[in-house]
């Protein structure tokens, strides 16, 4: 088979999506698969156009050269790039392998499309959705909660309402011994609560604290931000107007605060509007790592902090960063933000690759936060110096 310029065209153009300079290093794999998928598709589409055109002409040898040293110059300059923001967050650099791989496999690939029949292709691709298909469903777990007796912690129950649980969450935890704060602890998706989190918050109170914690999905966060976005909402609101009502049966009311992370940042926020229309008494909201545009703007000083790594992708990820770079108002915290340039498009594919690794570097890059965001409450915080990345 032949190629013809506008397949290798775009087939470049494509695999050169895959390389978009992020705030987190790309592993050499999911470079290599991300490029791989998206060279396979703008080889397609060039062939689409080359057809319209009526374009059949194969391509020059002068054009291959070209496509060749463009190909080159991009792999080495996003090397460089990887190997500075690994330097940047304190991780190991990625070696020669790292061009290797993001090079040769998408190329492999390509060779094997231009030589193997498409049909062989086609029954190659539906065997391996049969194969691959049922190990993909995403199957419930016990959710990951610290072993702290100041935990008072309330696991899904789809038989009962969620007032009900909520009511029934705070009655257990007021048969604990009192404290001087409590804090309303809204979970990920699946249910976690961060161990991190919680220790900070004990370390701010000197263990004079105790949480509730209300399970209200089992699968991870973005799947439930995306099938039920409303259940951390409804769920925190719900938490917070139990333990309000049951608070004003005690002699002493001690000091709530409402504290979430990723898409419990959503039901948090959600718990502190709900308070502030009902007239219910919140002493502070700590949120850390909130989704893009989710968090309503306040004033400077308002019982409500918020935290973010300078190098979270959550935070920024958005279809407006297909057009503008991403703004945040915003308490920047953790490891420093390279100086990556805005570019359309390119930016928002960076920011998707650095979103599949958020999690996997240490305390203070990317989705990933530590005891900060206890020791960060406070019944009146200033939101900070904004970082617009």
């Amino acid at each position: 088979m032949t190629a013809r310029t506008p397949v290798v065209v775009g087939g470049v153009v494509g695999w050169a999506l895959a390389l978009a300079p992020g705030q987190l290093p790309h592993p050499a794999l999911l470079t290599a698969a991300v490029g791989t998928v998206l060279m396979l598709v703008g080889m397609g589409v060039g062939g689409c156009c080359a057809l319209v055109a009526g374009r059949r002409r194969p391509i020059t040898r002068r054009m291959l050269l070209c496509s060749a040293a463009v190909s080159v110059l991009l792999v080495v300059a996003s090397h460089r790039w990887q190997v500075r923001v690994a330097d940047g967050i304190g991780v190991a650099a990625p070696g020669p392998e790292w061009i290797a791989a993001s090079a040769g496999i998408p190329l492999a690939v390509a060779a094997a499309v231009a030589v193997v029949p498409g049909r062989v292709w086609a029954v190659g691709a539906v065997v391996a959705a049969l194969i691959g298909a049922p190990a993909a469903r995403a199957h419930a777990a016990e959710p990951d909660v610290p072993a702290d007796p100041a935990i008072t912690y309330s696991r899904l129950d789809r038989s009962s309402d969620v007032d009900a649980r909520a009511r029934d969450l705070v009655a257990r935890w007021a048969r604990k011994p009192a404290t001087s704060a409590v804090v309303v602890i809204v979970p990920t998706g699946s249910g976690w609560v961060d161990t991190s989190a919680v220790t900070g918050f004990e370390e701010r109170f000197h263990g004079d604290v105790a949480f509730v914690a209300m399970q209200y999905s089992a699968v991870p966060s973005w799947q439930a931000y995306l099938t039920s976005p409303d259940a951390a909402t409804d769920s925190a609101i719900a938490v917070v107007r139990a333990l309000d009502q049951r608070l004003r049966t005690l002699p002493t009311r001690p000091d709530v605060y409402v504290f979430g992370q990723s898409l419990g940042a959503i039901g948090a926020d959600a718990a502190r509007g709900w308070a502030d229309r009902a007239g219910v008494r919140l002493t502070g909201t700590v949120l850390s790592g909130p989704p893009a545009g989710t968090v309503e703007p306040l004033p400077d000083c308002a019982r409500r902090t918020v935290l973010a790594n300078a190098t979270d992708p959550v935070v920024d990820a958005d279809a407006s960063l297909l057009w503008r770079p991403p703004t945040r108002d915003v308490t920047t915290i953790g490891a420093p933000r390279a100086a990556a340039p805005w570019i359309p498009g390119v930016s928002f594919v960076g920011t998707a690759l650095d979103l599949a690794v958020s999690l996997d570097g240490p305390v203070g890059t990317g989705h990933h936060y530590g005891v900060e965001q206890g020791l960060a409450a406070a019944p009146c915080q200033a939101i900070g110096p904004r970082a617009a990345s």
